[in-house]
């Protein structure tokens, strides 16, 4: 099969993605939707159980700490993250827990991700997987549905949607579908070292109708003063060029390419640029030839 067919399958029927090992936090206590209202940039008070959230964790700099998704269930709430991100978010939310009646465990090992891509996905899930945590990721680049296993079955589950008619995809297959989407992902276009703004997070992750956070003030800032100088953008790249490449302009260099994959529509990638150069069509240097700007992500995810 294709790249374009499985891809297909994904945006138009239903794929399904290989095993991940995510980072898991389990949140316990009566207080625990309350304390993450007031720790990350969503509304989580109000969210249902069975209901799931995309959010950020910042720094009191603004930078991003962590993001993924919230999974509120009757008796936790499941913070779904980067692999790398589960301890050191641990440690940050607990140096805050003071009056709040709230336990923080790092529940990693006890969980696989099974992403299930399409429109159909919701359907495959609920007549083969109907008891797994399950929550929509705005974060894949077509609907999908991520649901939650235990490592030992997760294998199974797989395998069980590949039989039901789900198209099987490899890691590289998720990767060019993310990057065609222009959605960034943490460990590659998002650090600690990012503002959300800058990372295009604000869309799904981000609420301005909710109260005070930790970094919330520069969120503000940078979003209704204009002030942030760097933003995402989505790539048309020359061969061989790949993340950490160099972008210039002038012979001045003005910008970088975190992720590239090579896609239907060519070779592709997001990465950051200053501002000046936030243009559909602006073309760079790069040391493999000219890389053109097809999206300006950092200002899609401003407007909305």
């Amino acid at each position: 099969m294709t790249l374009s067919e499985k891809l297909a399958a994904a945006r138009e029927a239903a794929a399904v993605g290989p095993v991940e090992s995510p980072g898991v936090l389990r949140v316990t206590g009566k207080d625990r939707q309350d304390f993450l209202h007031r720790m990350c940039t969503q509304k989580v008070n109000g969210v249902a159980p069975g209901e799931a959230v995309h959010a950020a964790f910042l720094t009191v700099k603004g930078h991003v700490l962590a993001e993924g998704m919230l999974l509120v269930r009757a008796e936790d709430v499941l913070l779904v993250v980067h692999p790398r991100s589960a301890e050191p978010l641990r440690a940050h939310l607990a140096k805050y827990v003071i009056m709040d009646e709230v336990e923080i465990e790092d529940a990693s090992a006890g969980w696989r991700l099974v992403p299930v891509l399409g429109p159909g996905a919701a359907d495959l899930a609920g007549r083969q997987a109907a008891s797994a945590p399950a929550f929509a990721d705005p974060r894949r680049g077509a609907p999908a549905l991520d649901l939650l296993a235990a490592p030992e079955e997760a294998e199974a589950l797989r395998a069980k949607l590949v039989a039901a008619g789900a198209t099987p995809l490899e890691g590289e297959d998720l990767e060019a579908l993310r990057i065609l989407g222009g959605a960034p992902r943490f460990g590659v276009d998002v650090d600690e070292e990012r503002l959300p703004m800058e990372a295009g997070l604000l869309a799904t992750a981000v609420r301005f109708d909710k109260g005070c956070y930790l970094g919330q003030e520069v969120v503000l800032r940078g979003t209704f003063r204009g002030q942030i100088q760097r933003g995402l953008v989505q790539l048309a790249l020359p061969p061989a060029t790949g993340p950490g490449s160099p972008l210039s302009a002038g012979g001045k260099e003005v910008g970088v390419v975190t992720s590239a994959a090579e896609t239907p529509e060519g070779r592709l990638g997001l990465g950051y640029l200053r501002r000046a150069h936030w243009k559909e069509g602006e073309r760079l240097a790069t040391a493999g030839g000219e890389a053109v700007v097809r999206r300006v992500l950092v200002e899609e995810r401003e407007k909305q």
